[in-house]
């Protein structure tokens, strides 16, 4: 129980709320990401556009995955994200602050299951919500430049913001 103690600890010290998860070992990643062109009521808008819009008017483009929203307030919002081949749920949790012209989210994925190794999926589960276009994102509603000011992830994840952006299409429909 040490090292997931450790682990909680770390991330409650970077002061990057976590949706938490079952298993005592799990990938995880946190970011802090800046958004100078945006409130944070745009952002949110943004993500909950995204979500509401699969599999038509949006698609996750790191392997089709489906995101569900469990929670949303003014300035927070858990998610889950199935992954495209149905085997795995990740829950995410973002957390705004901002003063009207700019924002800043403090976001958080864990798997929930355990995992060492995630090939970089809690950090692309994260990012797919909030990147633009300059990104090589697809936004719906509000396209914003972003600065992720801090990556963090557990021993064994990544945080390549090229292994996001591998689908250029949603599934067919059958």
């Amino acid at each position: 129980a040490g090292m997931a103690a450790a682990w909680a600890a770390r991330a409650a010290a970077d002061g990057v709320p976590c949706p938490g998860s079952p298993a005592m070992f799990h990938a995880n990643a946190q970011v802090t990401v800046s958004v100078p062109g945006a409130s944070c009521g745009q952002v949110l808008a943004e993500m909950k556009a995204r979500v509401a819009g699969q599999p038509s008017l949006w698609h996750d483009p790191h392997n089709n995955g489906t995101y569900k929203i469990l929670e949303a307030g003014a300035d927070k919002v858990t998610l889950s994200r199935r992954t495209g081949n149905g085997k795995y749920t990740d829950k995410l949790m973002f957390t705004f602050v901002g003063d009207g012209g700019s924002c800043e989210l403090l976001g958080c994925s864990e798997s929930q299951v355990f995992s060492v190794a995630d090939f970089g999926t809690n950090y692309c589960n994260l990012r797919m919500l909030y990147c633009g276009s300059e990104a090589g994102c697809k936004p719906v509603q509000h396209d914003f430049g972003f600065e992720e000011v801090s990556v963090k992830h557990s021993l064994g994840a990544g945080q390549d913001p090229s292994k996001c952006l591998v689908t250029n299409s949603a599934p067919a429909s059958s």
